[in-house]
């Protein structure tokens, strides 16, 4: 399956569309590109939309969690959105839904 990570300016928000798999093979990738827009853009809302996100494994997880944690750094908000029902399942195992916001839509945004 191939693997995409789009970036684009919304009005109150930075949207970054990920499609594919967030595993061992494209957490590093994934990681590094949203890193980058985190540290070179200016906005204070950035928003993962996950709806086409069919996986995500530990490196995924931990990608997510190094970017919450650049982004607290940066005093920015990162939101997750859109996660499909076997994705949320392994958010709420590991309680990382506890500490990263996830909304269903991008209209709760």
């Amino acid at each position: 399956m191939d693997f995409t990570v789009d970036f684009s300016e919304q009005e109150n928000f930075y949207l970054i569309k990920v499609e594919g798999e967030i595993d061992a093979y494209h957490s590093a990738t994934f990681k590094q590109k949203t890193k980058e827009k985190l540290t070179e853009l200016s906005h204070t809302k950035y928003v993962i939309d996950m709806s086409l996100v069919s996986y995500i494994d530990s490196a995924g997880l931990g990608a997510i969690v190094s970017l919450l944690k650049e982004s607290r750094n940066l005093k920015k908000e990162l939101i997750l959105v859109g996660l499909q029902p076997q994705v949320r399942k392994i958010f709420e195992m590991t309680k990382l839904d506890k500490i990263v916001k996830i909304v269903d839509t991008i209209d709760e945004i």
